[in-house]
């Protein structure tokens, strides 16, 4: 995958709710510009989602959601697991082929 390859991806409203939430919270925290920069570039990408709930995110933007993944960032963990596996899951898909 390159940089700027975008892959698809598609959360119901609540669960990219859920993941924004996680990254504004995480870009609160972050301390550093770059983090801080990363992680706000990430939760546009979520945030620009068509109405069906699909949206496009490159690898920077993959990064930056797997440094928000942390409890703490989350409503609870539950919510975090349910979440960011369903991103694992649609990634592992495009990565074998199925969207690509």
């Amino acid at each position: 995958m390159t940089g700027q390859e975008k892959i698809h991806f598609t959360l119901a409203d609540g669960s990219r709710d859920c993941l924004n939430g996680a990254l504004a919270a995480a870009r609160r925290a972050s301390t550093t510009k770059q983090a801080a920069d990363g992680l706000w570039d990430a939760s546009q990408s979520v945030a620009a989602a068509d109405s069906d709930g699909s949206f496009f995110l490159t690898a920077r933007d993959l990064y930056w959601i797997g440094k928000a993944s942390r409890p703490e960032y989350w409503r609870d963990e539950m919510t975090m697991t349910y979440v960011m596996a369903n991103v694992q899951g649609q990634f592992n898909a495009w990565s074998i082929g199925d969207t690509k």
